[in-house]
């Protein structure tokens, strides 16, 4: 399966986000990460959808949604083509000193910050490429993932 990631502009009006997954739903296709947020201009949203399959669904898909009302303009954001990004808070346990520093040094080589600390866990923000954050996770897991958020992919051509 492969990753597609779809930038939608579209009115802002009560109901679009509705309308926009259920057409994925009754399509039987999967979101994997959805943001949605005002953009430059009054009146509209942009949606960032990644959605997993092959590149005949990616199509069939942009001509359904371009179909919407709603929809201004659909956009795929190929990963050559864009930067994309993920934010990613963590909070981890910390048995001792020992994994303290350990865990904050691997934070610092990662580009994460440490954003609060107590005496038994860490807070850490990462926010770079999704795949980069799911790498970090797996290392950082050895420790405890007390929980994990993820804001979900969002992204802007070049």
């Amino acid at each position: 399966m492969q990753k597609h990631i779809i930038s939608l502009l579209v009115e802002d009006h009560p109901g679009v986000l509705t309308r926009m997954s259920g057409m994925f739903t009754m399509r039987g296709i999967n979101i994997t990460s959805l943001t949605v947020s005002p953009c430059e201009q009054d009146g509209l949203s942009r949606m960032t959808v990644v959605i997993d399959g092959p590149d005949s669904v990616l199509e069939k898909v942009r001509k359904q949604i371009s179909n919407l009302i709603e929809v201004v303009r659909v956009i795929d954001l190929a990963e050559n083509r864009a930067i994309i990004r993920d934010l990613c808070l963590i909070k981890v346990h910390v048995r001792d000193a020992e994994d303290r520093s350990t865990v904050m040094q691997l934070s610092e080589t990662w580009g994460a910050k440490i954003v609060d600390a107590t005496l038994d866990a860490v807070i850490i923000e990462l926010t770079d490429e999704p795949r980069r954050i799911d790498r970090f996770v797996d290392l950082i897991k050895q420790f405890g993932v007390k929980q994990l958020f993820r804001t979900g992919v969002t992204a802007i051509g070049i």
